[in-house]
């Protein structure tokens, strides 16, 4: 979508401009609830817009853009499409992943993305983490978010082992111990 969509809301006016909402007078970003009703108002003209795309890349680009403004739905229809285009796109899945999360089918989005032999790809391994964090499935969390950090780090895989430790201590403290008997 390369212009800019004006839509009015409780007497005020937003532009979308292809990746962000904001006040059309302020210039400045809605707040979240206010963003959510605008994306309603807006997915018609967008669904349209994306039957367009049918390149992997274009599909992946739109995928990214629409979880990163809270349209969830819209991500997971185009990460859909640029999945079945390449089928073991970890890109495409980790958005899948997230978006399915952000929806509250944690346990959908790691059945979908259980198939990918041995992921690689940081951000798929963190968004499973969290995805198995949520399922409280806190061993095999650790292995994976585990698998991200080896690969490289992130605020985002460090939220997830954050979160890990609140709730499952116990997996950390024997390699605590270990490292104290050094």
């Amino acid at each position: 979508m390369n212009e800019t969509v004006t839509v009015e809301l409780d007497g005020h006016s937003y532009v979308w401009n292809g990746r962000n909402w904001f006040a059309a007078r302020t210039f400045q970003a809605p707040p979240v609830a206010v963003s959510s009703r605008l994306n309603e108002k807006l997915a018609s003209v967008l669904v349209a817009e994306d039957a367009k795309v049918t390149d992997f890349n274009g599909l992946l680009q739109i995928a990214q853009i629409a979880r990163k403004a809270s349209q969830y739905k819209r991500a997971e229809a185009a990460a859909r499409r640029a999945i079945a285009l390449q089928p073991s796109s970890e890109p495409a899945f980790a958005v899948l992943c997230s978006v399915l999360r952000h929806l509250g089918a944690s346990e959908q989005a790691v059945q979908e993305t259980e198939p990918l032999q041995s992921p690689r790809y940081p951000p798929l391994l963190v968004s499973r983490a969290a995805a198995l964090c949520d399922l409280e499935r806190w061993e095999e969390a650790k292995a994976t978010i585990g698998r991200a950090l080896a690969i490289g780090d992130s605020p985002e895989a460090f939220e997830v082992v954050h979160r890990i430790k609140a709730n499952r201590p116990d997996l950390y403290e024997s390699a605590k111990k270990s490292r104290k008997q050094r």
